[in-house]
């Protein structure tokens, strides 16, 4: 075979080698890519329940427990928290022994276990839920003992200064008509006896609460307290007039000794030095640092925060505090100069003895920075001594006030000292 021959057969080859890989490159760029594979379904959120084949929504669920149930949960989670802690720093031991009869106890009280089971779904709680609750409730009340008990001797005081409260006469609410017409006296009686509402200063009615004692006629005492509520009596002639009485209410009497008034003396005074489960709750958690950082329940930051502030009310009217009032031993201190001030008082200050003359009225108080011990008037009167904090003079609320002529409500559950200064004093 020539060369040229030879030439043609190679370069035939190599065409024919080009149009084969040609070929099949153009049917590789022409031949359709492939799919995308088929995106995962997504998944279906978590439910908690399908009512009327309806799924409940976890998340749902959830929001809905933010907001209607968020505080309950938290403040029972907070107060256990709490008073565990307290328990703990004061050193309150809890035999297992001593739990297991509490338990056995309040089970008691639901009837059998069944009764006590059937008592929890109802309350919507479990077993465990109510075991805790109770461990500090036991808790709570030895706080409450180890808190300290109140002396007989105060007890004593108590019912000496409130005497009034435990030894009364027997009270009604008298109407007095008093004519000279014999025919208007019954009409009158008529009137009161039907209910009709009248007019005391329309209809020349005297009217008002009245003891025995304060009724000087025999004749008209005897009927006063012989009438039924409601009751109107028949014509009474003292003095050339006819008088028509009539009792609207009635109290009845009340004496009762030291001894009878003892529980409800206590829990007075229990209340009034916050030895009370809410009381000591509340003192709790004024105490406690509590931040919150869950959303729903911020809010619960600015009320706690409040809380640490006892708000002092003189009449109604909120007294404007340069430092907070303190708890001393079960006594609250308050800034000296503002409430008295709020009582309209006079003060006056002795530097060189530290001593401050607090004055209304015919009433004095004499406090010495450092002194336990108080003049109301002539008389030493055992106190929370006084101190200065921050240059603000603390003392007792009650002796300050009181002293001054005063009374006061002390509500540890809302932190609040209630002023009622009564009538006006004279400068």
């Amino acid at each position: 075979m020539s060369s040229t021959r030879l030439s043609r057969c190679l370069l035939l080859i190599c065409l024919l080698a080009l149009l084969a890989g040609g070929t099949v490159l153009a049917q590789t760029t022409r031949s359709p890519l492939p799919a995308p594979p088929a995106a995962a379904p997504a998944p279906e959120p978590p439910t908690i329940a399908a009512i009327n084949g309806k799924p409940l929504a976890v998340e749902s669920f959830n929001a809905a427990m933010a907001e209607a149930f968020a505080r309950q949960i938290f403040e029972a989670l907070l107060h256990r928290r709490l008073v565990y802690d307290e328990a703990a720093r004061v050193g309150i031991p809890l035999t297992r022994e001593e739990f297991e009869e509490r338990v056995k106890t309040a089970k008691a009280a639901y009837g059998d276990e069944d009764q006590f089971q059937v008592a929890l779904r109802r309350q919507g709680i479990t077993e465990a839920w109510f075991l805790q609750q109770l461990k500090t409730d036991v808790l709570l009340d030895k706080i409450l003992e180890k808190r300290g008990t109140i002396p007989d001797e105060e007890v004593a005081a108590y019912y000496e200064k409130h005497k009034d409260e435990f030894v009364r006469p027997a009270l009604v609410y008298l109407w007095d008509y008093a004519t000279v017409d014999l025919e208007q006296a019954y009409a009158m009686a008529k009137r009161l006896s039907r209910g009709e509402k009248l007019s005391a200063t329309a209809e020349g009615l005297t009217v008002g609460w009245v003891t025995r004692a304060e009724i000087v006629d025999p004749l008209l005492r005897d009927t006063a307290f012989t009438l039924e509520i409601g009751q109107a009596s028949n014509p009474v002639q003292v003095e050339g007039k006819y008088h028509i009485l009539y009792v609207s209410e009635a109290q009845p009497g009340v004496n009762r000794s030291l001894t009878q008034a003892r529980e409800d003396i206590l829990t007075a005074l229990r209340k009034e030095k916050g030895l009370t489960r809410e009381a000591v709750l509340d003192a709790l958690v004024r105490d406690a640092r509590i931040q919150i950082n869950w959303d729903p329940l911020r809010y619960l930051n600015a009320e706690y925060l409040a809380l640490k502030q006892t708000q002092i009310l003189v009449d109604g009217k909120p007294v404007t505090l340069p430092r907070p009032a303190y708890v001393v031993g079960g006594r609250l201190l308050i800034p000296a100069k503002p409430v008295a001030q709020a009582l309209s008082a006079k003060l006056s200050w002795m530097a060189q003895s530290s001593t401050l003359i607090v004055e209304r009225g015919t009433s004095k108080v004499t406090f010495t920075v450092g002194k336990p011990v108080a003049l109301v008037g002539s008389q030493p009167e055992v106190t929370v001594a006084p101190r200065i904090d921050g240059g603000t003079l603390m003392v007792e609320s009650r002796t300050l006030i009181e002293g001054l002529g005063c009374t006061l409500q002390w509500e540890p559950l809302v932190n609040t000292v209630y002023v009622k200064t009564g009538e006006a004093v004279d400068d």
